[in-house]
C-alpha cells in the first residue's frame, strides 16, 4: 500500500531544501542544507526523473559551498535588483511589464492567493513572488497534505492536492523554466547551475506527479 503521507513529507523536504538553497548563502545555512540533503538522498527517489539532478547537486555539499565566490555569484545572479540582477528570482519579473504598476498588483494578488489558502506568512523576508517564498508555500501545502493522509481524511487530502496543482500550474511550473534559462545564460558557478536544474526538474516532475495522485483519488 502506498504511503502517501510519507511521499508528501519527502516532497515537503525537497521544496524546503531547494527554497533554502536559493536564499543568500551563509555557512550556517549550508550546514543545515548539507544535513537535509543527506536525509533526502536516503529516500527512495531514484525512480523519479529529478533524482539525477538532485544527486549531482548533492555532490557540492559541503566543500563546494564555502568561500566568497558563492556569495559573489549569488549577488551577480539574483540580488542586484530588478535592473541589475542577471537572473532575477521573482516571478513578476518574468510575468508582468516593469512599468505601469503591474508588479505591485501582481504581488498583491499573490498575497490574496496566500490568504485564501490560509497562509498569513511563510516565515521568510523575501517577496511573496520570490522563488524561495513560492517553494516554501509548496512545502506548507505538502505538510497539510501529509497531515490529511495521516488522519485518513482522503477528501481533505484531495482538496489540498487541488491547491498544489493550481499553484504549480499558475506559478512555479510557468516561470521556473524562464529562470533556468536566465541562470544558464549568465554562466553561473557549477553549484547554482546544478541547483536551478534541480529546481526545474523537480517542479516539472511534481506538477505531473501530483496530478496523477489526484486522479487516482478521484477514481
Amino acid at each position: 500500500m502506498t504511503d502517501w503521507a510519507d511521499i508528501a513529507r519527502t516532497r515537503q523536504g525537497l521544496y524546503r531544501f531547494l527554497g533554502g538553497a536559493l536564499l543568500s548563502p551563509s555557512a550556517e545555512m549550508f550546514d543545515v542544507l548539507a544535513q537535509a540533503i543527506g536525509v533526502l538522498e536516503q529516500r527512495d527517489i531514484d525512480m523519479f526523473a529529478f533524482s539525477r539532478d538532485l544527486r549531482r547537486l548533492g555532490r557540492h555539499f559541503p566543500a563546494d559551498v564555502a568561500g566568497d565566490r558563492l556569495d559573489v555569484d549569488y549577488i551577480r545572479l539574483f540580488a542586484s535588483g530588478r535592473s541589475g540582477a542577471l537572473s532575477p528570482p521573482t516571478e513578476s519579473y518574468y510575468r508582468v511589464p516593469a512599468k505601469g504598476g503591474g508588479i505591485a498588483e501582481f504581488v498583491a494578488e499573490m498575497q490574496r492567493e496566500y490568504r485564501s489558502m490560509g497562509i498569513g506568512s511563510v516565515g521568510l523576508d523575501e517577496a511573496p513572488d520570490h522563488i524561495s517564498t513560492e517553494l516554501e508555500v509548496m512545502a506548507y501545502l505538502c505538510d497539510l497534505e501529509a497531515g490529511a493522509w495521516m488522519d485518513e481524511q482522503t477528501r481533505l487530502a484531495g482538496e489540498v492536492l487541488d491547491l498544489e496543482i493550481r499553484f504549480l500550474r499558475r506559478h512555479l511550473a510557468g516561470w521556473v523554466p524562464l529562470l533556468q534559462e536566465r541562470v544558464h545564460a549568465a554562466q553561473p558557478t557549477a553549484f547554482y547551475r546544478d541547483l536551478v536544474d534541480t529546481v526545474h526538474s523537480f517542479v516539472v516532475h511534481d506538477k505531473d506527479y501530483v496530478r496523477l495522485i489526484r486522479d487516482g483519488i478521484a477514481e
